[in-house]
């Protein structure tokens, strides 16, 4: 490298290399390699642009220069008078020496500056196209040169007692995914290995895309010594290997798996032994030729699948940048990092929660953004209407049918292009809801995808697979005016051009932030037990538990606490602080507005959001203002503190057994824990509750939590029950749970009249009208238990326990429900409800 650049070098690298520097954590660590001694910092390819903004880099940040590169010419870069020094004295020993002088002269300098403590550049490969089209002697002679100079690095660890670090480094000009092109990438190169025009090209194109890996440095001598016992030229081997094996793993996640072409996905689909069975008889069946059901798997083929576009990935990330800043206030993201290198092992499969639209563009955008390879996205075949089909498909959607039943060739089909892409390593993405939300929970499982997926695995396809739970929550839901109607039953509007160009209206509105959580992968090699129903619950169950304590739902908790259509401001920024500090005993997190509210003192505004959008009304009085909501807006709260109920559910539990089931001299701290853990069985399908000996201590820790505020008292005995103080903060617990509770009484209520066979729909339309009397006479309070989602979720839990049975799918309309062998069980169940919801 040189300290001082020539003039035109100068200006190129001031104009491109400008913005460009190490990370703090990735310079610090450098610094301590090189008072420790050697370093060789080592490339995959050889590529003078790369070394040249190494070069740069190293000047800014004052690291030690590399005094030696193999296999690239670097005279050009320098001053003109040191350009022409060097070049005639290079020249000269050349005509001196020739080849294999200039070679010798190489390895010499090689070792003297690993010996002197120096540093210095080892590209592993660096005859591109020679190496292509070279008789096989003479590519192994090229490949033979291009290990000289690590084989002298290792017979330096070997010799003699000096410190050498390895420390590879990834350098990648461009973003989004790669095409099989093998005749092409003769020529202009391969994503991963471009020629020097491709990537000289690449760069002026997309260089501020640039993205710097600075890998885990290897202690070259500590590794001479663990397996000095087996010779210099099998060390050789190895730490070539382990070098080779990190750079692809640092590719991996950037560039991602080379994408098959239209046709090999075709040719590979066909040749599927499933495929080929139900072609057979597709063909026997319907009295047609083997040649008109292949066609029809084409069909199929072109109906489904994604054709990935790194140009139309570039053009949307300018659209919906400009979009997300119009909307968001910010996008907080939490543990991105460690999938990135989750990714470098093993295929990911992304399975974030569903609540709006912009789940999937947020997600695609954000990997774009960190040059990451955008994964795979599983869309419903709604939105492949024009324009926006061919737009999602060429971004990474592939689309599929709401059902696959009746149709075996198409379910065929689609599992056997699923797992060719998770065979080929493509991060993937599905979401395990099936549907957006309506309620603000997380839904049931739809378990398609998951036993896809857990199919693939158990079939070999790979030895792991690793599901990565992710949570979206947002301050504000851009469809939030859809969401409430539907919730309620409304018909949901099918996706349509004329529905995108009205969209256009939500730009004028700005929702506040949305923070984006991964959470720990699953890795399938480690749950080879798993069942697809376990696994599509403990989805669900991570999911609950990365969700982001935010300013309106924490307010909307605040608000529907009790009774009441208001509450007075002091008392709201009360509640605020509780519901804060309550959750924070569980783990969940929060977003930085929230944690900047309560750390300036100032908890009421967290309602600021709600009260722009109108959702919430501040009227000032002499006694103290008041903050007020209307009927008409209560369900739109309801849906943000409804993300909040997988947490505030083990306060709720709590506080349903200290007010409705204990005896008057207190409940024994087992017994308590006992029947919380009942009403937890009873609202399984709703929040996802972990087993024992978890869910005991989750309890326990919420116990713990209402101890320390000073609401439960325990005697000498160690019964528990609630102080004063603590009653009305425990009936304001028990009220967050309280819409389910009347959904819940509802439906059982529908069940207990059931004498002869009932369809689904007519059974849920009973419940449902029940309810609405009920609001009308006062019996019932929350307008937000009219909701099919939860009535479904309650007729799922008598199904499963045997209370009732049914004949067909259980989520169709016609299907029909009887009484089940423990029909007797549910007047029980229903007079618990009944009993808590009767005092409040």
């Amino acid at each position: 490298m040189t300290p001082r650049f020539g003039f035109l070098a100068h200006a190129f690298a001031r104009r491109f290399f400008g913005d460009f520097a190490f990370d703090r954590g990735d310079l610090e660590q450098l610094k301590k390699l090189e008072e420790r001694g050697a370093v060789v910092y080592v490339m995959r390819y050889g590529s003078r642009l790369d070394y040249f903004l190494f070069n740069w880099l190293f000047l800014a940040a004052g690291v030690r220069l590399s005094g030696f590169a193999n296999g690239i010419s670097y005279t050009l870069y320098r001053p003109v008078h040191k350009a022409l020094g060097l070049g005639a004295r290079r020249l000269w020993l050349r005509l001196r020496r020739g080849r294999a002088g200039v070679r010798e002269r190489n390895l010499q300098l090689t070792r003297q500056m690993l010996q002197e403590g120096g540093s210095l550049f080892l590209f592993l490969r660096t005859s591109r196209l020679r190496a292509r089209i070279l008789r096989r002697k003479r590519a192994v002679a090229e490949a033979q040169k291009e290990l000289d100079s690590l084989k002298e690095a290792v017979g330096v660890a070997f010799d003699a007692p000096v410190a050498v670090s390895l420390v590879p480094l990834a350098l990648f000009w461009r973003k989004g995914t790669r095409t099989r092109r093998r005749f092409l990438n003769v020529f202009y190169g391969a994503p991963e290995r471009p020629s020097s025009t491709s990537k000289v090209l690449s760069f002026l194109w997309n260089y501020e895309n640039l993205a710097l890996r600075v890998g885990t440095p290897i202690d070259l001598r500590a590794f001479v010594d663990e397996h000095r016992d087996e010779g210099e030229a099998r060390v050789l081997k190895l730490v070539r290997r382990s070098l080779l094996i990190f750079l692809r793993r640092e590719e991996k996640p950037v560039i991602g798996a080379a994408l098959r072409t239209a046709a090999q996905i075709e040719e590979a689909v066909l040749a599927d032994p499933e495929v080929r069975k139900q072609v057979e008889e597709a063909a026997a069946q319907k009295g047609g030729s083997r040649t008109r059901a292949e066609m029809q798997v084409l069909g199929i083929l072109r109906e489904i699948a994604a054709h990935p576009s790194p140009s139309m990935l570039a053009v949307l990330d300018v659209g919906v940048t400009w979009i997300f800043k119009k909307l968001f206030a910010r996008i907080e993201v939490h543990g991105l990092d460690r999938i990135v290198e989750e990714g470098k092992l093993r295929p990911l499969v992304l399975v974030p929660n569903h609540r709006s639209h912009f789940d999937y563009l947020i997600l695609s955008w954000l990997f774009y953004e960190r040059h990451l390879v955008p994964p795979l996205v599983a869309a419903g075949i709604n939105l492949s209407f024009w324009p926006l089909g061919p737009i999602f498909r060429r971004a990474g959607g592939f689309f599929m049918r709401r059902t696959f039943k009746g149709d075996p060739l198409y379910s065929a089909v689609f599992r056997s292009y699923v797992q060719l892409l998770l065979k080929d390593g493509v991060p993937l993405e599905f979401f395990v809801e099936g549907t957006r939300s309506r309620t603000g929970k997380t839904l049931e499982p739809r378990l398609g995808m998951v036993d896809m997926v857990l199919e693939a695995f158990r079939r070999g396809v790979r030895k792991d697979v690793a599901l990565v739970p992710i949570n979206f929550t947002y301050e504000r839901l851009v469809e939030e005016g859809s969401m409430t109607e539907e919730r309620r039953g409304s018909k949901k509007r099918g996706e349509n051009l004329l529905q995108l160009i009205r969209a256009r209206t939500v730009l004028r509105s700005r929702f506040g932030s949305v923070s984006v959580r991964f959470g720990e992968p699953i890795s399938l090699a480690e749950v080879p037990k798993l069942g697809t129903q376990q696994l599509g619950e403990e989805i669900c169950r991570r999911l609950d538990s990365l969700v982001t304590v935010g300013r309106s739902s924490v307010s909307a908790a605040a608000l529907l606490g009790g009774a009441s259509r208001g509450v007075r401001v002091a008392e709201f920024g009360e509640r605020v602080c509780e519901v804060a500090s309550a959750l924070d005993s569980l783990g969940l997190a929060r977003s930085d507005s929230l944690e900047r509210c309560l750390e300036q003192g100032r908890p009421e505004d967290a309602a600021d959001l709600l009260l722009q959008a109108g959702l919430v009304e501040r009227r000032e009085r002499p006694t103290g203002d008041l903050l007020t909501f209307s009927d008409a807006t209560r369900e739109r709260l309801a849906y943000y503190r409804t993300t909040l109920t997988p947490g505030l559910v083990w306060f709720s539990v709590v506080g349903l057994c200290l007010s409705h089931e204990r005896p008057p001299q207190g409940m024994p701290r087992d017994a308590m824990v006992e029947a919380a853990s009942r009403w937890l069985d009873l609202l399984r399908i709703e929040y996802f509750p972990p087993e024992p000996p978890e869910r005991g201590l989750r309890l326990v820790a919420a116990l713990d939590h209402l101890r320390a505020r000073g609401w439960v008292r325990q005697d000498a005995e160690g019964r528990i029950g609630p102080t004063a103080e603590g009653v009305p903060w425990l009936g304001f617990f028990g009220q967050q749970i309280r819409p389910v509770l009347e959904t819940y009484r509802a439906l059982f209520a529908a069940a207990r009249g059931i004498e002869s066979p009932v369809r689904r729909d007519k059974l849920i339309e009973q419940a449902q009208s029940a309810l609405e009397d009920q609001l009308l006479l006062g019996e019932v309070h929350c307008t937000e238990a009219v909701c099919p989602t939860t009535l479904g979720n309650a007729l799922r839990l008598l199904l499963d326990d045997r209370i009732l049975v049914v004949e067909g799918s259980p989520r169709s309309a016609q299907a029909l429900y009887s009484p089940g062998p423990d029909h007797g069980r549910l007047a029980e169940r229903a007079e618990r409800l009944a009993s808590s919801l009767r005092t409040r």
